[in-house]
This record gives C-alpha cells, structure tokens and sequence, in this order.
C-alpha cells in the first residue's frame, strides 16, 4: 500500500504541473519529482484462478503500467502553443 499524503495538491491550477507524487513498487510515496508525470493508466494483473476461490488482482506492480501516448502528446503540443503566445 502507498503512502497517506496529508496534503496531495503540490501544484497550481493555473499552470502546467511542475511536480509529482513517485510512485515505487508499493504504490504512490510521499516524494516529490521534478516535472511531469507521464499520463499512463494501470492495468491490473489477475492471478491465476484456483479451483473454489475468487478472483483476486495482484498488487501495484510495473508491469502493469501502460503509457496513454494520445495524451502525452496532446500535452506536447499544448505546451508548444502555450510558448509561441498565442491566446
């Protein structure tokens, strides 16, 4: 289980975030990077199935991170035209 973080809203609502909450193995810890975090969403891994159980989905883990690239680069080009100045 992640970190219990007291205050989440490291950054403003008025400009691109500048920093964010790592996140290890165990989920999401009270460290703060530098920069922005990649948009990516988490695909939880089943366990395989025993005979009179229930389903259960595994832990946080890496490899169940995938990149959400369509936003990633939305927010490129966002970021681009918010430099060039043009409201």
């Amino acid at each position: 289980m992640g970190a219990i973080i007291e205050n989440p809203v490291i950054n403003s609502p008025y400009k691109e975030p500048d920093k964010y909450f790592r996140f290890s193995e165990k989920g999401i810890t009270n460290e703060i990077v530098a920069g922005r975090r990649p948009s990516s969403y988490y695909m939880p891994i089943a366990q395989p199935r025993k005979k009179g159980k229930q389903l259960v989905l595994d832990t946080w883990t890496e490899d169940g991170v995938e990149e959400n690239q369509v936003v990633n680069e939305i927010r490129v080009r966002v970021k681009a035209w918010r430099e060039r100045g043009i409201a």
